[in-house]
């Protein structure tokens, strides 16, 4: 039977890595997020002067952001290597994604692109890409304010070390006493494997919320976990 999707309805895919070396359960997360919960204009750079608008690298990135609202925007900024441009958006709170928009011959950042919390390049970097990555792999979503999220599937797995892949979420990310919920079960995949499920029963997460896929490794051996979900909301 087709499968026919509501007006309106977006689809999307969100993927991540991470690097293990302990049994304690990680996000899967390529680079450090942490949530401003305020919004504000905040800069990016580069650690690489061929990140810039005629350089080799990456010339341009898009943000992808929610304001305190959890109203889902974006804004693209030209680089400028290592000096720091300011956004034009003055409302920046959470972070969806930053991804590469343009680039010279290289095909990818040269450098590791942050954004940090105030303008200039001042107070802290608080997400970014890894060099020659081209987007943050935040194994993540916002589920934006009025929008009810269906996660369809998951899959993971990693490099060397076994372990069990969660898919988890917080309710309202502004709110500081929410708990962090499995949603839906463990899944447990072997070593230098991956496992894969299909969400038969739709799991509704209703707006604002966050998601997030979390690793639990067996093992303390160095290990790369790798995971992704998809999801439709509307």
């Amino acid at each position: 039977m087709a499968f026919i999707l509501p007006a309106g309805s977006q689809g999307g895919l969100v993927t991540g890595y991470v690097g293990t070396s302990a049994t304690s359960g990680v996000v899967i997360r390529a680079t450090t997020y942490t949530p401003q919960g305020t919004g504000a204009q905040r800069s990016v750079k580069s650690t690489s002067t061929l990140d810039a608008a005629a350089g080799t690298g990456a010339r341009t990135i898009t943000i992808n952001y929610l304001d305190t609202s959890f109203n889902l925007k974006s804004e693209t900024i030209t680089l400028n290597g290592t000096t720091a441009v300011n956004t034009v958006n003055t409302d920046i709170a959470y972070l969806e994604s930053i991804v590469v928009a343009s680039v010279g011959s290289t095909g990818g950042n040269q450098g590791t692109i942050s954004i940090f919390t105030t303008t200039a390049g001042g107070g802290s970097a608080w997400g970014s890409i890894a060099a020659n990555d081209n987007k943050t792999f935040w194994a993540h979503h916002y589920v934006p304010a009025g929008v009810t999220c269906y996660p369809l599937s998951l899959v993971g797995g990693s490099t060397v070390t076994a372990g069990g892949l969660t898919i988890n979420r917080s309710g309202d990310p502004s709110n500081a006493n929410s708990p962090q919920l499995n949603v839906a079960g463990t899944y447990i995949h072997a070593g230098g494997n991956y496992v894969r499920h299909n969400f038969e029963v739709p799991i509704p997460i209703v707006g604002p919320d966050f998601i997030w896929l979390v690793e639990r490794p067996t093992a303390i051996t160095a290990s790369t976990a790798y995971g992704t979900f998809e999801y439709i909301q509307f």
